[in-house]
């Protein structure tokens, strides 16, 4: 069984942002310290996602998302009345048509 290394915040923030530099890719940088390509992946996301939530969002990003799904609602509610529509559209056909 293998044993589990622990690795400090500061130690995987570090190589994490060794790759956000661009300099390096994640797999070159994972190479250079001995540790896996997916561990230093994960760190990457878990890093990322930390920093998205740590960063306010502004008034304008605010009223945008709120926008955003409002306007995701509605186009799901048109789309169901088109279905509807579509439906209607062919009953109306098979009525009408001549057999």
């Amino acid at each position: 069984m293998r044993k589990r290394n622990k690795y400090s915040p500061e130690y995987k923030e570090q190589a994490v942002k060794r790759t956000l530099g661009g300099s390096f890719t994640i797999k070159e940088v994972a190479e250079s310290l001995g540790i896996s390509y997916y561990v230093l992946r994960q760190w990457k996301a878990e890093y990322m996602k930390n920093a998205e939530n740590e960063i306010p969002k502004t008034d304008k990003q605010l009223k945008e998302s709120e926008e955003l799904k409002k306007l995701r609602k509605e186009v799901r509610k048109l789309r169901d009345e088109n279905a509807i529509l579509k439906k209607f559209a062919a009953m109306l056909s098979k009525e009408q048509d001549p057999d």
